[in-house]
């Protein structure tokens, strides 16, 4: 069983900061700043953007120096939970689908998601809801008693608040134990639908959501979306991941005044 649970509750919204280090002194420095950080209440490390996890496949590996052995993956995560042996981790790998910085195999994806829940380091694996193998890779998750956040991105536009509901509806149909969607939005009126869709779904949802408008635009959603039925947001110490993430300590103060 992994060593942290996963816990989120929109009456109380989790503040997530992404770890974005590329090889492993970059992990330790970041692991570090975050160590002794009261507002951090889980961290996300990206393991797409950490250079010797697997990535390609393949001529493009070896042209690139890549592997598609999760071994240096394991590796790291276990440096990094020996560094935060009281924070939960959400493990990520972001394809370039959903705006990652690695390509992989859709085999290599199961094995990656397979042998970070193995480890027990990690409170939940992030599976992408629009991968071919979505279902393999949280039965995977799920054989070693790991959560999934299923996890869809727009960076381009937001849909229709129909659709948002529809998604994050099939991503608990699925088996996810948190529902995430994230979308681009071009006006106020944009935000405002990805509120609307996030206040419908939560009221019969059966496990969390975390949602949020992004860019500047859309910054008021990862502060009070709490009140509408985010049950986390993702915010920074350090680089962000994401268009709109703001600095974690303004926003605990932030939620902090708002409940």
């Amino acid at each position: 069983m992994p060593r942290h649970q996963l816990h989120l509750d929109a009456r109380s919204p989790s503040i997530i900061v992404p770890i974005t280090a590329g090889d492993l002194t970059q992990l330790e420095q970041q692991a570090a700043a975050l160590a002794d950080d009261p507002v951090v209440d889980l961290v996300e490390w990206r393991v797409d953007l950490y250079e010797p996890a697997p990535a390609r496949s393949g001529a493009a590996a070896a042209e690139a120096g890549t592997s598609t052995d999760p071994g240096p993956a394991v590796a790291a995560l276990e440096a990094l939970a020996g560094l935060l042996p009281d924070t939960p981790i959400l493990a990520t790998f972001r394809t370039t689908a959903e705006g990652g910085s690695a390509g992989i195999t859709d085999d290599a994806y199961i094995a990656l998601v397979a042998s970070l829940a193995a480890t027990g380091l990690v409170a939940a694996v992030d599976v992408e809801h629009r991968h071919p193998r979505a279902a393999r890779a949280i039965e995977a998750a799920h054989a070693h008693g790991t959560s999934v956040v299923a996890s869809n991105h727009d960076f381009d536009a937001t849909p229709p608040a129909a659709e948002i509901v529809a998604r994050l509806e099939a991503m608990e149909a699925a088996g996810a134990d948190v529902a995430k969607i994230a979308v681009m939005p071009r006006t106020a009126a944009d935000v405002v639908t990805l509120i609307a869709a996030t206040e419908s779904r939560h009221r019969v949802a059966g496990i969390p959501l975390i949602t949020m408008s992004m860019g500047a635009l859309g910054a008021v959603t990862r502060i009070g979306g709490g009140t509408f039925g985010s049950a986390a947001t993702f915010a920074t110490v350090g680089a962000a991941s994401a268009p709109g993430q703001l600095p974690a300590a303004g926003v605990r103060a932030a939620l902090d005044l708002l409940g």
